[in-house]
């Protein structure tokens, strides 16, 4: 069964953008080393439901487990690339799977 992390990102800097994205396949690199898979990014949301901060980017990822997705964010190599999002953003990440 696939686990899907799902981030929601606000940016309140945009400096780290531009390498952010230029390490994108190093990032993608790390992420299928844990078994994960891009499954959807975009920038064009529509809010149906909720008051919290309005995201300005939605990513999904699929991973075989949770304990992937733990490896995944936890990994050294990617640490330095979450750090720069973190400072740069508000985000929210959560870590499903579907019901059987």
């Amino acid at each position: 069964m696939a686990v899907y992390l799902f981030v929601a990102t606000k940016a309140h800097d945009l400096s780290w953008v531009e390498e952010y994205q230029a390490n994108l396949p190093a990032i993608m690199a790390i992420m299928r080393k844990h078994g994960g898979e891009y499954f959807a990014v975009s920038e064009n949301i529509k809010r149906y439901e909720g008051d919290g901060p309005n995201p300005d980017r939605i990513a999904i990822f699929t991973f075989p487990s949770m304990e992937k997705i733990e490896a995944f964010v936890s990994d050294a190599d990617y640490r330095p690339y979450r750090a720069a999002r973190l400072a740069a953003t508000s985000s929210d990440a959560f870590a499903f799977t579907t019901r059987g």
